[in-house]
């Protein structure tokens, strides 16, 4: 007796999107204007940048949530103009790829900051972060291409999106899609576990740390880490299987629901990055009238005001950190020896 087919739960499909939608966009439009609060009170750092960036990819993500949304009530039956599907899974995958590659240069810059503190603090420019964005703009834009190389007419009224393919657009698609299965996320998970692995080793080794620095460079590691495999590894796997098996693998579809989470996701790995930007977060959710409930949760990610007494930064509050290191996890001072 052969196997069911595969059927997807449309129901769940929509009860996701929605939930990612509905957190995701406060979420990043607060980290946003956060980000705005810290750029008029000093200038941006590198990591600063490289945290707008990550905003903008999540921000984009989440503003394509809703077509998402009227695919899964309408059991994935494309109704939009069928020029808007290929556009649609273009960018959607664009900013995908465009949060792995931020998330990695996050994970760059904070080991740099803690194996080199003196040097990186003399060298680092928001500007070389800016071309690095850029950078990161251009590779996915270019890898996400393939949607218009694989399959030019993706959709027509009353059939899916993107997942009838001809024989030879899909052997065309599923060899590309390994390609960035290796470039686009096995490298940068490689670069990502080696950095944040040295900087977890580096922090517990000094024993100058403050407590509460160790705990926040290991939850911003163990962040990363949730978004990298519970988020993206199971869609960039959809891109082995299906190349192994010559097939869009029928499971897909929920490997692409789980990519949405990081818009979630992504705004903790904000507030373990900068006290400043926790303070800047805090000030956004007193304006909304969550000041409250912002600071409890902003406690379990470091309390920054008592945390730069311990380490002996001086001044108080964020001030005191904009001054130093842009994540807060290391002082320079600590490194010297």
């Amino acid at each position: 007796m052969s196997a069911p087919p595969f059927t997807i739960n449309h129901r769940l499909c929509l009860g996701v999107y929605a939930g990612a939608f509905a957190l995701g966009l406060p979420l990043n439009v607060a980290a946003l204007v956060a980000l705005g609060t810290v750029a008029r009170r000093r200038r941006l750092l590198p990591a600063d940048v490289l945290l707008l960036n990550l905003t903008i990819a999540d921000l984009a993500l989440v503003v394509f949530l809703p077509v998402r949304m009227a695919e899964a009530a309408w059991e994935t039956t494309w109704k939009l103009p069928p020029a808007l599907c290929p556009l649609f899974v273009f960018l959607f995958f664009t900013s995908v790829y465009l949060t792995i590659l931020s998330l990695t240069a996050l994970s760059v810059d904070r080991y740099l900051s803690a194996a080199f503190p003196v040097e990186y603090r003399r060298r680092r420019r928001a500007t070389h972060a800016a071309v690095a964005a850029a950078s990161f703009w251009v590779a996915a834009l270019a890898h996400c291409s393939v949607v218009y190389v694989a399959q030019p007419n993706a959709a027509v009224n009353g059939t899916a999106c993107y997942t009838r393919f001809a024989d030879p657009q899909l052997a065309t698609l599923l060899a590309l899609r390994l390609e960035i299965f290796l470039v686009l996320f096995c490298l940068p998970l490689a670069i990502t576990a080696f950095c944040y692995s040295r900087l977890i080793c580096i922090v517990v080794a000094l024993p100058t740390t403050a407590p509460g620095k160790r705990r926040r460079a290991v939850a911003l590691a163990l962040a990363t880490a949730v978004a990298f495999i519970l988020c993206f590894a199971p869609f960039n796997i959809s891109h082995v299987v299906g190349y192994l098996r010559q097939e869009n693998p029928p499971w897909r579809a929920y490997a692409v629901l789980l990519t949405t989470l990081s818009s979630c996701l992504d705004p903790l790995i904000f507030c373990f990055s900068s006290a400043a930007l926790r303070q800047g977060l805090r000030q956004v959710w007193d304006t909304v009238g969550l000041g409250r409930l912002c600071s409890r949760c902003l406690l379990l990610v470091g309390q920054s005001e008592g945390l730069a007494k311990v380490t002996g930064q001086g001044g108080s509050g964020a001030s005191s950190h904009e001054k130093g290191d842009g994540a807060g996890l290391v002082p320079p001072q600590e490194l010297k020896t």
